[in-house]
């Protein structure tokens, strides 16, 4: 005898409760698949707050500590912040096939290619300006620095189709702005404060998306 009530004769099917379904197991898939994108904004969002924050105490002298050694630092932070994006797009990008496997590559190998180009454009302009115009040099390799990231953001959010990642990169091309605008010697407080902001909003907010993806529709 067959007794599931959904086949049972005369039982009005649902559309919106189908349809809730159907939202919420897609969510559930994508969840299982895709890289932790909160977690991903909320490292950044720490590495920020920690990179800038030892830059601005070591240029400052509320830190006991030499502006080039808190530059190391802060490029190690940077590196290690780098390299669990990394580990979690490749762990998430082993369960994808086809074309979003693709995209997903040639997005995270876009992102080295971009980093590294900053590296060597640092090089460069380290050896133009003088030795201790350190804050002068930090200040224009952070703004090309921030470029690509507001650029990388913003070509992501046209890739997969993410609007709250379009608005991320449009918020950080306007705290590049207002750094470049403050000079070199507001911009690591702009950014100490604004890049951790921008990344913890970011991580709230697509954290709030997923649990209403996930929650049952109110009918």
């Amino acid at each position: 005898m067959d007794t599931n009530p959904a086949s049972t004769p005369g039982t009005p099917l649902d559309p919106r409760a189908a349809l809730d379904a159907i939202n919420r197991t897609a969510a559930t898939t994508r969840a299982s698949i895709e890289p932790n994108v909160v977690a991903i904004y909320f490292v950044w969002a720490a590495a920020y707050l920690l990179g800038y924050g030892l830059l601005h105490g070591a240029g400052y002298g509320w830190l006991p500590l030499a502006y080039g050694t808190a530059l190391v630092i802060g490029g190690i932070i940077l590196l290690a912040a780098i390299a669990y994006t990394a580990v979690i797009g490749i762990r998430s990008g082993s369960e994808i096939r086809g074309d979003s496997k693709f995209a997903s590559m040639a997005y995270g190998l876009s992102w080295m290619g971009g980093f590294a180009t900053v590296s060597f454009f640092s090089i460069a302009l380290a050896n133009l300006l003088p030795a201790g115009a350190q804050i002068t040099t930090g200040w224009l390799i952070n703004a090309v620095a921030i470029l690509v990231v507001s650029l990388m953001y913003m070509v992501g959010a046209a890739l997969f189709q993410d609007r709250a990642m379009f608005t991320l990169g449009v918020c950080f091309a306007v705290l590049n702005i207002a750094g470049l605008i403050a000079g070199a010697s507001a911009f690591i407080a702009i950014f100490a404060i604004g890049g951790p902001v921008l990344f913890t909003a970011a991580g709230v907010l697509v954290l709030v998306r997923g649990r209403r993806a996930l929650a049952p529709a109110v009918l």
